[in-house]
């Protein structure tokens, strides 16, 4: 009998061992877990720009790069990589590892160039971390030119179909697609003249060599400012705060209100914790002190930008339609 109670006791003491054992098992693979998610990131992440320095894009990558260095710890090192409304830099992203080490900072042109038919990179190679901006565009001629107002350039221009050369950056994409709504809702025909950075657009302007920009106001700002370029319209349905005097195309009655869309995106099959962390980063990063002053400062505050991971990647694929429809002529 005695010995009967000695096997009892000790398989009663192998099995509380052994489930203590598994809790302990269960417990260390748990924080294993807890640990490679908190991992990311551990070393520098690039930011790729598909257009020049100084534009509205670039501007945007580095104010939004200096906050997410802060906030993830790591070196943020912004490329430009300019040239055909961004494809280029779409492909390099969509060549290197899904780490979340290279990330696209996009815009609108992207949807464009999806509908054209341009971009084989289509919404099944990226996804999207979030939206921060949604721009103005705006026409924008030098103060002291030949056009006195929106209408006087209408004008001009149906008296001189082709003639009228308008800037913009990225040849077929958002910028050449906002004229072409404009040229449909107005009856005119524009000559369309491509650039790789706003600096140098604005610089063709002040010397003679288009007529007009299509252009959001904040790389242009300086200029605006000084009084040597001047809007003649901004497509909103909003008068821009600041600039009350700047018609706007729903008030004449120009069906145009698209703006320049910016955010990132990395390569879909990137680990869902991974884009989970960007996204928080990002939304972190758009609402700090320093990012919404140069946000006030460059005019890009008019709109509510933010749109998070699967509202952004659902705007992408109506706006795929959209475009697509416009440029079909449909």
């Amino acid at each position: 009998m005695k010995n009967r109670k000695w096997m009892i006791l000790a398989a009663f003491i192998g099995i509380v061992l052994f489930l203590q054992g598994c809790k302990s098992g269960s417990n260390e693979a748990g924080s294993t877990e807890t640990k490679a998610d908190s991992t990311y990131p551990e070393r520098q992440i690039e930011i790729v720009v598909g257009f020049g320095a100084g534009g509205g894009s670039d501007n945007f990558a580095r104010a939004i790069a200096k906050e997410l260095q802060d906030i993830l710890g790591v070196n943020i090192n912004v490329v430009n990589m300019p040239g055909a409304a961004g494809i280029p830099s779409a492909d390099y992203v969509a060549r290197k590892p899904a780490d979340g080490y290279t990330i696209w900072s996009m815009t609108s042109n992207h949807p464009v160039n999806i509908a054209s038919g341009a971009e084989p990179n289509d919404m099944s190679k990226f996804i999207s971390i979030g939206r921060v901006q949604n721009d103005t565009m705006t026409l924008q001629v030098k103060a002291d030119g030949k056009f006195k107002d929106i209408q006087d350039l209408i004008d001009q221009a149906k008296a001189s179909p082709g003639k009228i050369t308008v800037g913009g950056t990225g040849a077929k994409g958002f910028d050449e697609l906002v004229l072409k709504q404009f040229e449909e809702a107005t009856g005119t025909d524009f000559n369309y003249v491509s650039f790789d950075g706003a600096g140098e657009m604005a610089a063709a302007l002040l010397g003679g060599h288009i007529d007009v920009l299509a252009e959001e106001p904040g790389p242009s700002i300086a200029q605006i400012e000084d009084g040597s370029i001047k809007m003649l319209v901004a497509f909103t349905d909003k008068k821009m705060e600041g600039f009350e005097d700047v018609p706007i195309s729903s008030d004449l009655g120009i069906d145009v209100l698209d703006g320049q869309g910016r955010g990132f995106m990395v390569r879909r099959d990137t680990p869902p914790e991974i884009v989970d962390a960007l996204e928080k980063a990002l939304e972190e990063a758009k609402d700090r002190p320093d990012y919404k002053e140069y946000e006030k400062a460059s005019y890009l505050h008019l709109r509510d930008g933010w749109l998070n991971s699967k509202d952004y990647d659902a705007e992408l694929e109506e706006l795929i339609k959209t475009y697509k429809g416009i440029l079909e002529g449909n």
